[in-house]
């Protein structure tokens, strides 16, 4: 009787800790992927990082916390600033950042999104208050690359480098909006007159040269012809011509012979 109530009670010992083992043995072992990167904790004090693998750590006493090393994007929409002119402006930027030492990120800053959130923000009116208006719709590369150097010199001490800063929108006050309308209206306006006063200047160029060239009596006998020739296309009309005496007596008798011939023809029409 003592037997068979010694077995069953040695079986549930042996299988207590068999689960007692198992659960040591799963709090002791973790798998860092290959994105990550795992601070070891021992009392309180970073004893080393890890990188991807398999690792085992000391149970209730020691403690890990997880890296993500892969870029992550902050979005910063409706950020209010004021430009050197005074004019008040909308800024949508995104900041990329990429974490490159997770012992200092531990070390030195809690929430580090949310710091370089605000850091940024700041940043951001700080580097818009440097430019007139106009400046800072031109030199938006400039912008972004003035503000990546100087988020980018504060977080280094964090371990997080900012890889680039993109500025997406720069949104005006509707007034604004309405003049730089008005404005850009005007300039396509003057465009067009000066191009249109080019064409009427080219052609007047090219008229007077026609013009020098039909002084020649020969050259105005050809074109009065010409003109004769096109019209009388359409057999409907009736043409009365008036020409120079001087055209007449180039022509000739024969060139007064050959128009001769042909008046029946319009006056038919």
């Amino acid at each position: 009787m003592i037997e068979l109530m010694t077995n069953p009670f040695q079986f549930v010992f042996g299988v207590f800790l068999l689960i007692i083992f198992a659960a040591i043995l799963g709090a002791a072992i973790y798998i860092v992927k290959q994105w990550e990167k795992v601070a070891v904790i021992r009392l309180g004090r970073i004893v080393k990082v890890v990188e991807t693998g398999l690792h085992l750590k000391i149970p209730l006493i020691d403690s890990i916390r997880r890296v993500d090393l892969r870029t992550e994007t902050l979005d910063l929409t409706g950020q209010s600033a004021i430009t050197k002119d005074n004019i008040s402006t909308g800024i949508d930027a995104v900041v990329f950042m990429k974490i490159e030492d997770a012992e200092k990120l531990i070390l030195q800053v809690i929430d580090y999104r949310e710091a370089v959130s605000k850091y940024a923000q700041t940043s951001i009116r700080n580097v818009v208050g440097q430019y007139d208006l106009d400046d800072l719709l031109e030199s938006r590369e400039e912008i972004a690359k003035t503000l990546k150097d100087d988020i980018d010199q504060l977080v280094k001490q964090w371990g997080i480098d900012i890889p680039k800063v993109g500025l997406q929108d720069i949104s005006l006050p509707p007034d604004m909006k309405r003049a730089f309308a008005v404005q850009a209206e005007a300039e396509r306006e003057s465009r067009a007159i000066i191009v249109k006063a080019k064409a009427e200047l080219e052609a007047s160029v090219k008229l007077k040269e026609a013009a020098m060239n039909l002084q020649d009596p020969s050259a105005m006998q050809l074109r009065v012809l010409s003109t004769i020739n096109d019209v009388s296309k359409d057999q409907s009309n009736t043409i009365i011509l008036a020409l120079p005496l001087e055209t007449l007596r180039s022509a000739g008798v024969e060139g007064i012979a050959a128009m001769s011939a042909i008046r029946p023809k319009y006056e038919q029409g």
